[in-house]
């Protein structure tokens, strides 16, 4: 057990843990089982790889305010939703966020029993209570939005200027070539067109998960569909999480059957224009995240040269990325 990781499970309650190492990214993440009393948690230490950038998000990222907003949003699905969201749990001080002696932030939270949906097969029962999981975190967080001033992230112009910024480090960094930066800047011009458009129909600014990647989404042993880890949660049209959702299960079934089981819960006309801009905007974002260490990633330049390609310059032009509905 490392230091960190030492300090901040003698702030809890938890007589007999055995430790599980399962990622870090933006977080340094554990499974946490008390094998006295059998209870399992989820401890995040919040220092972010040196593989993964956070600059994008600012200097907040990590800080209590920003966190105690993600742990009211969970508080908050809890109540007002049929989400089992994870339960977050307060330290023996009775505060929901710990602060280590170096001033490194961690969070606890309870263990969902179920593995993630990358490692089951793909039925169109799970796909369309994906989808309509989705949906029903949507109508909540519509009215949530409405009444709340939570310290979170907007993915909106502003931020797809701190994007453009990025890149052009990547560029100097020599990760990026201008060719590929000049594509990716068009994509992101043309989604600040859509992102206009949006906004004149007064369709932004609603809580969004914002990384529904595979590994952020649990099957239960109820076979329900839970998604994970809200550290990434902002501001944005509903548009985000479904371009999150389609940048990961790429398949036109899948698909279909995702945005079935969403329009099964939400009644209101869904544009694919609008899915592939924030689907190619989920794609730049990954790309912003990496980009400081991509020398180190051999499949880096391939993979912005496929991306370009499959999804930056069709975009641009106008052609369909995903199936019409």
């Amino acid at each position: 057990m490392n230091g960190l990781l030492a300090e901040a499970l003698s702030n809890y309650e938890i007589l007999q843990p055995e430790i599980e190492f399962i990622r870090h990214n933006e977080n340094e993440t554990y499974k946490i089982t008390d094998k006295l009393l059998n209870k399992k948690y989820v401890a995040r230490i919040h220092k972010s790889s040196r593989d993964f950038s956070l600059d994008i998000f600012g200097e907040n990222k990590h800080n209590i305010d920003f966190l105690s907003g993600e742990i009211n949003i969970l508080k908050a699905i809890r109540v007002s939703t049929e989400i089992p969201a994870q339960i977050p749990v307060k330290n023996r001080y009775g505060n929901y966020v710990t602060i280590l002696r170096d001033g490194t932030p961690v969070t606890l939270l309870t263990w969902i029993n179920g593995i993630t949906i990358d490692k089951i097969e793909l039925t169109y029962e799970i796909l369309f209570k994906l989808g309509k999981m989705i949906g029903r975190f949507h109508n909540f967080s519509k009215n949530f939005s409405e009444v709340s001033n939570l310290k979170r992230c907007s993915y909106d112009k502003i931020f797809l200027k701190k994007m453009s910024f990025k890149l052009i480090e990547g560029v100097e960094l020599k990760v990026l070539s201008s060719e590929q930066f000049k594509i990716i800047e068009n994509a992101i011009n043309q989604i600040n067109y859509f992102i206009d458009e949006l906004n004149y129909e007064k369709n932004l600014k609603v809580l969004v998960h914002s990384d529904l990647a595979k590994s952020n989404l649990i099957v239960t042993e109820n076979r329900e569909v839970v998604p994970i880890d809200f550290g990434l949660s902002g501001y944005s049209s509903c548009y985000m999480d479904l371009g999150s959702l389609f940048s990961h299960f790429n398949d036109e079934k899948q698909q279909r059957c995702i945005i079935m089981g969403y329009k099964s819960v939400i009644h209101e006309p869904i544009q694919a224009k609008y899915i592939e801009a924030f689907m190619v905007f989920q794609i730049i974002l990954f790309i912003c995240t990496h980009i400081e260490n991509a020398h180190k990633v051999d499949y880096f330049h391939n993979a912005i040269n496929r991306w370009s390609k499959e999804f930056f310059i069709p975009f641009v032009n106008k052609k369909r990325i995903i199936f019409d509905f």
